[in-house]
């Protein structure tokens, strides 16, 4: 089969077709989509060599199991299914597991991946699979209110209005929130803009003005800095933001302000589905290109230009 492989620089190469395990499946990938994450694994992020690409839309084609056939998004955590993490419903932490693109498992930029069977979620048939391509980080939007009680009343100012941070401002609207969503590129600002979002740049943030929780998606070393600075004593930093190269922080000010932080990463799937299928979450207007597979180091190119938002890959 064909695919993207990583080893200090990008190359689409051929390689054997990957064979499921008895637990696990084959999928045909329809559509992948390049995250910032795939991004930040070209600087060095978690190390990863391999074929990268976690956020995918496929097709189950390992005959005789439930899911035959059907068109499927999947999770990205294999886990052991044995530790004490996973025996606590924590297993998306097991320290045993893969992590699909990421961490020893190849991805989803390739004819072929294989997950196991319990990862995959089938699509409804009213979900286009433009759509769909958005429910891994749209579950990790919605995983901040898994973990954290967010009143409506609160103020919350996001920082970043790129793929993920405008997603996670759709999420925060539809939960009532009063929320204002910066960045301090002016065509990321009007895109959210567009979508009906709270959205201003960057720059129309006084210093003085002061949020009870803040979330740095900005994808930037700087990001977790800004959103301290505007956070009120014992407010809530959520941080989204992984890179490879992360910025050191003034844990003092952790301490004086009585700040709570709030790791966030993968989230659950169900909720994103149901987001998506039911309209009430509609990201396709983030997609600011399609590639054909053949052309996706060119795909790579685009996605790390500034202005660009969600870059999908059509491996059909």
């Amino acid at each position: 089969m064909k695919a993207l492989f990583f080893d200090g620089s990008l190359s689409l190469t051929e390689t054997p077709t990957p064979r499921p395990k008895e637990h696990e499946v084959l999928v045909r990938i329809l559509f992948s989509a390049i995250c910032n994450t795939d991004l930040e694994i070209l600087k060095g992020y978690m190390g990863f060599k391999g074929i990268p690409g976690h956020e995918f839309v496929g097709e189950v084609v390992t005959t005789g199991r439930r899911l035959t056939g059907r068109l499927v998004v999947g999770e990205i955590n294999c886990p052991c299914g044995e530790c004490y993490l996973c025996s606590t419903g924590r297993s998306t932490h097991c320290p045993n597991r893969s992590v699909l693109g990421i961490y020893n498992h190849s991805g989803a930029f390739a004819d072929y991946l294989v997950l196991p069977e319990k990862n995959l979620h089938p699509i409804p048939p009213t979900l286009s699979p433009a759509s769909a391509i958005f429910t891994e980080p749209l579950a990790a939007a919605v995983e901040i209110f898994e973990q954290i009680r967010i009143k409506p009343s609160n103020n919350v100012f996001i920082f970043g209005a790129g793929k993920l941070g405008i997603l996670i401002s759709l999420v925060f609207r539809l939960n009532g929130c009063d929320y204002r969503t910066f960045d301090p590129n002016p065509s990321k600002v009007e895109k959210a803009l567009e979508m009906g979002l709270n959205a201003f740049h960057l720059n129309s943030l006084v210093p003085s003005e002061m949020a009870e929780m803040c979330v740095d998606c900005t994808g930037k070393p700087e990001g977790i800095s800004m959103a301290m600075a505007h956070l009120n004593p014992r407010g809530c930093l959520v941080l989204k933001t992984t890179i490879a190269e992360p910025e050191k922080i003034d844990l003092n000010q952790v301490v004086i302000n009585e700040f709570c932080i709030a790791g966030s990463r993968c989230g659950p799937f169900a909720p994103a589905l149901n987001l998506l299928s039911k309209g009430l979450v509609k990201p396709e207007p983030l997609i600011t290109r399609t590639f054909k597979f053949p052309d996706i180091t060119e795909a790579f190119e685009f996605a790390k230009s500034a202005d660009t938002l969600k870059v999908l890959i059509d491996h059909s």
